[in-house]
């Protein structure tokens, strides 16, 4: 398939960029170049206006254009003179990482800050590899853990690799249901970490449960294996908790995992920032050696302008009662579903960390639904892992009108 660039047609608008990605949003009508928001609304450039059920996969937790945020992130910028600076530990930085150990409980001391997810994941098995002195990974199929070039191999899908000539020889993949798999390899002691969603964000939003993180908990800490929690989705109070250990029953510090890593919702949309919340010993365990103090570091991780939004963010959730907002909005839309689809779809997840599957005896084709939403006003996405699935991560704000208009929208691209 050739771009309009390289065809000799008109100059493509995403020449530089990416033309094959203008290709595929041309082709389905998606292109939606030049649009605004506003809540939990997007306004494309024609004028169409669209519920956002997708909130930039999860980042955009206080909607878009959120006033306060803005002005308080305007007034940070403002004041920031130096903004990255490794000659000190900026005041901004120990605020906001002793506001992420509050909110977990204090079962982690310390707070590492890097800028992506993926980088913050990597960050978080660099970690476990050098506390553990072991050199491999387990991971789960249909996992997403990033993109950039470890993270993609651990990514649980080889959509994400297929095209690369080399493959480490040290990740491993095993089903999440599959305990005797994840045993076997334990039993190695050659596995530094266990990384896991407590809920998935590209495989139909699956979760675990109090049950099976216990035993996952369990296992690891019996063979010496760190566990590490990539909540990079879901945590921050999209899965209805603050922390997505905590939605799926695994808040007792005995069955905690090592690590917790954490992203798209802590700067609201605006500025990567990512962290990863650790103990002690395995924070030690790479900077604790003379000459190591800088070892593991990233350009922009903890620049004062990241940590003065994450900040404001935390405020925002915290002050407007956003994660009690996303479990009371999950568990009206579970209702709503089954009420009006219930013979016809179904719904995975937590809070507002959710996914819409067809029900097993429904023959209902979901990219035909997923196009129908966006004719009818509703933004959402298949999912990577489970494309026969469609991703629902409104903002945090989301009430009760919008849940409505979602259900009668999605009856509308039913009879379609």
């Amino acid at each position: 398939m050739k771009s309009d660039c390289e065809s000799g047609g008109a100059p493509s608008r995403f020449a530089s960029v990416n033309p094959y990605w203008e290709t595929f949003l041309d082709e389905l009508d998606l292109d939606m170049t030049g649009a605004r928001g506003d809540g939990c609304y997007i306004e494309t450039a024609d004028g169409r206006v669209l519920l956002d059920c997708l909130a930039g996969f999860g980042a955009a937790n206080l909607g878009h254009a959120h006033a306060t945020l803005g002005a308080r992130f305007t007034d940070a910028l403002q004041r920031t003179s130096v903004n990255v600076f490794p000659f000190e530990c900026a005041e901004s930085q120990l605020a906001l990482a002793d506001r992420l150990l509050a909110l977990s409980g204090r079962r982690f001391q310390k707070v590492f800050f890097a800028t992506t997810g993926a980088e913050a994941v990597e960050s978080a098995v660099k970690f476990a590899m050098t506390s553990t002195g072991r050199s491999d990974v387990v991971a789960f199929r249909d996992s997403f853990h990033g993109l950039s070039m470890f993270a993609s191999f651990m990514t649980g899908n080889p959509f994400w690799t297929e095209a690369l000539p080399w493959k480490p020889g040290n990740v491993h993949h095993v089903d999440a249901g599959n305990f005797a798999a994840l045993e076997d390899m334990l039993a190695s002691r050659k596995i530094a970490a266990v990384v896991f969603e407590p809920v998935a964000g590209s495989s139909a939003a699956q979760h675990w449960t109090a049950e099976t993180s216990a035993r996952l908990a369990a296992l690891c800490r019996s063979t010496g294996t760190k566990l590490i929690a990539d909540e990079v989705y879901c945590g921050l109070g999209r899965a209805g908790a603050w922390f997505g250990i905590d939605a799926i029953g695994m808040s007792d510090a005995s069955k905690a995992p090592d690590m917790i890593v954490v992203s798209k919702g802590l700067t609201g949309g605006l500025v990567p920032l990512s962290a990863v919340l650790m103990n002690d010993g395995d924070f030690d365990a790479v900077f604790g050696a003379p000459g190591k103090a800088k070892v593991q570091g990233s350009t922009f991780g903890g620049n004062r302008l990241a940590m003065q939004c994450g900040l404001i963010v935390l405020d925002l959730v915290e002050s407007g009662r956003l994660v009690d907002n996303a479990a009371a909005m999950g568990a009206l839309i579970e209702r709503r579903i089954v009420d009006r689809f219930g013979g016809r779809l179904t719904l995975h997840g937590k809070g507002l960390a959710l996914s819409l599957t067809p029900a097993a005896q429904c023959d209902i084709n979901m990219a035909d639904v997923w196009l129908g939403l966006i004719d009818a006003g509703v933004l959402a996405m298949p999912n990577s892992a489970s494309p026969d699935s469609l991703r629902l991560s409104p903002p945090l704000i989301f009430g009760v009108d919008e849940v409505e208009c979602l259900m009668d929208r999605l009856e509308e691209a039913l009879q379609e």
